[in-house]
């Protein structure tokens, strides 16, 4: 299960990841419930969840064109300089008291950008790295730092938010930066990723990664039941506030709590399938994950109660490990390595239809409630995946099938 983090660039690369998640999910904390103090209205928490992950909808499929064309270090280098800046300016302006909902979306779409470079390159250099021997063990071992830092930066951003205030947070997002850059730095020393010159035009070359997946049906259901997820099931994380207030009546310190356990659910699970033996049934862990996922999130949206609420997270955390660690695995076995960048720039678009599912519950829950909302986007989302998870497996089994 270790194996990777012998090589000591793959421990400078999951360091990065560690630090950049941490700040990412402490984010998610504190922007929810900003938004929600700053507006008393869940429609704009949706509203600026949406404004921070649109641009992985948008931008994804040309980042991952750039990944597959400039340095990718140095694309990960200048991402981390971004949110050192704008995390600047948010704990410099919070501090002075002069921040509104207006400044802190507009900052937020900064994040956003930085993080939809990020995802392309950081995957395309792991592939690199790890090789495809190693390539579940290492995405394992990075889903692993990932929902550690879902459970670590939830918690740190519910107590400076509740303590210290929200000019503290942004601070810990700078330091959290700042360590991703020195040990993007060091890495960028350990490792020659140079680009490959572009011979197409970057729309021409995007079209180039659209025919390849159209050849390759079990990535098409991977992004099938990617689209779902993020537009049904994963949206109501920016509703966890109003669920904390107004649901369970707690502050933000339980809501950190409560995000928290997710992270801790996913870490748990993504150890066992990291240190598992053997072939892992990749295709079916995902599509039971996701199916999984949706039902239990539907049970947690009528949950009445704290206790029962924070067990329901911990359960969903175990299969989005599930759902994540695969995902990637999957897509890079599949694709050809010439078009990994393009490729995991799709994937990132498909993950960046988010957006859409935080307008769609936020408008929901203003109108119904956060409980049937939620509930109805989960048996929804059940309902949709049943059909595609059905035909992925089957042709994944088939893909598996030695020719007679």
């Amino acid at each position: 299960m270790l194996e990777p983090l012998r090589d000591g660039r793959y421990r400078l690369l999951w360091l990065t990841g560690l630090c950049a998640s941490t700040a990412r999910w402490m984010d998610v904390v504190v922007l929810g419930w900003l938004a929600l103090a700053l507006t008393d209205s869940p429609l704009m928490v949706g509203v600026a969840a949406f404004c921070r992950t649109a641009p992985m909808m948008v931008l994804g499929p040309f980042a991952g064109v750039l990944a597959d064309r400039l340095p990718r270090v140095r694309v990960m280098i200048t991402v981390q300089v971004l949110n050192v800046v704008a995390a600047s300016a948010l704990a410099l302006l919070f501090g002075a008291g002069v921040a509104g909902f207006g400044v802190l979306v507009a900052i937020e779409v900064i994040l956003g950008i930085a993080w939809v470079l990020d995802f392309p390159s950081r995957r395309t250099v792991l592939f690199v790295v790890a090789g495809r021997e190693r390539l579940t063990a290492a995405v394992s071992l990075e889903t692993m730092s990932m929902q550690a830092a879902k459970m670590v930066g939830p918690l740190l951003g519910g107590f400076l938010l509740a303590r210290l205030g929200p000019a503290a947070c942004y601070l810990a997002f700078v330091g959290l930066s700042v360590g991703a850059l020195v040990a993007t730095r060091h890495l960028a020393r350990r490792i020659a990723l140079p680009g490959v010159p572009g011979g197409e035009p970057v729309l021409e070359s995007l079209v180039t990664g659209l025919r390849e997946i159209r050849g390759h049906p079990v990535i098409l259901g991977v992004l099938a039941v990617t689209v779902l997820m993020n537009t049904l099931v994963f949206p109501y994380q920016q509703m966890l506030p109003v669920f904390a207030r107004d649901v369970l009546k707690v502050g933000p310190a339980p809501l950190g709590l409560l995000v928290g356990a997710q992270g801790l659910g996913a870490l748990i699970a993504s150890v066992v399938i990291a240190s598992r033996g053997g072939p892992i049934g990749q295709v079916r862990l995902f599509a039971g994950s996701s199916l999984v996922g949706a039902l239990l999130l539907l049970a947690f949206a009528w949950s009445p109660w704290y206790a029962l609420s924070l067990a329901l997270q911990l359960a969903i955390g175990a299969t989005d490990s599930g759902f994540g660690t695969m995902q990637s695995a999957i897509v890079l076995l599949a694709a050809p390595e010439r078009t990994h960048g393009r490729v995991m720039g799709i994937l990132s678009a498909c993950i960046g239809t988010q957006p859409i599912g935080s307008l769609w519950i936020g408008l929901l829950t203003s109108r119904m409630g956060a409980p049937l909302a939620t509930g109805l986007s989960a048996a929804f989302a059940f309902a949709l995946m049943v059909p595609v998870t059905t035909r992925l497996v089957r042709t994944g089994s088939m893909s598996r099938r030695p020719a007679g």
